[in-house]
């Protein structure tokens, strides 16, 4: 039996967005509903079928906390969904204050969901399996549960190597962009895993945003937008940023790491 840990905010979003109901009164007034007890029971639905996809004996939700850390290094991060019209399904909120009461849950001051998983399931790897369906977990090595119910492990080289691809094809859901022109295939023709090492990794990461005319400060926070945090890069009330492995990590000092 295993410790699942699972991002909590999407299998909420996942719950709440199909309960969401809409009715049009008339022909000027469209109104959106959630039927909380529905909602509830399909929550518990899903939580239940991934515990028993994982066979875990215990679980904890990982929840993103209302700070974000990620605004200090750029504060456009995530901006292009603050446009959204809106930006989740009508009782999100209500449904996540139940859900924190109800069952495990850990929310780390300054962190999201991802960072939670990152550092638990590095913190715990041979006791844990991560469930997300965010594919920017795949930096984190450990034992994955995907929405199949098939589990799989990434390896520390693989989890690497997937970190500095994404340095350059950015995320636009996270509205953070990479290095322009560089897209997924481009990637892993640049940083193969075949004779990987991470100095060398990111040698080719400077040249590549050189050669769009932006310089190392530039290509070291989108690293510091993409990473998501491990283990050692989260303890007590220190956040250690990501930094190149020539150079020494900088640390910043945060309040309490648990809400």
């Amino acid at each position: 039996m295993t410790w699942l840990l699972l991002d909590a905010d999407m299998l909420l979003y996942q719950t709440v967005a199909a309960c969401e109901v809409e009715i049009e009164w008339c022909p000027n007034i469209i109104t959106t509903h959630l039927p909380v007890k529905e909602a509830q029971l399909m929550f518990n639905d899903l939580l239940d079928l991934k515990r028993k996809q994982a066979q875990s004996d215990r679980f904890t939700l990982c929840w993103t906390a209302d700070q974000n850390f990620r605004k200090d290094i750029e504060a456009s991060y995530k901006g292009n969904r603050a446009g959204n019209h809106r930006r989740k399904p009508v009782g999100y909120l209500a449904i996540r204050r139940w859900a924190e009461q109800q069952f495990p849950s850990e929310c780390w001051h300054r962190l999201e969901a991802d960072d939670v998983l990152g550092i638990l399931t590095t913190r715990h790897q041979d006791q844990v399996v991560m469930w997300s369906g965010d594919k920017d977990l795949k930096q984190i090595p450990g034992l994955h549960l995907d929405d199949e119910g098939k589990i799989y492990n990434i390896s520390s080289l693989e989890a690497d190597v997937f970190f500095y691809r994404q340095i350059l094809t950015g995320d636009s859901t996270d509205g953070y962009p990479g290095c322009p022109g560089v897209g997924p295939k481009t990637a892993e023709k640049l940083i193969p895993s075949e004779g990987f090492t991470e100095t060398s990794a990111w040698r080719t990461v400077i040249a590549q945003y050189k050669k769009k005319g932006f310089g190392a400060d530039y290509a070291l926070t989108q690293a510091r937008l993409a990473r998501i945090l491990r283990d050692t890069e989260y303890t007590f009330d220190e956040l250690e940023l990501w930094t190149p492995p020539t150079t020494q990590s900088t640390q910043v000092t945060t309040p309490s790491t648990k809400e």
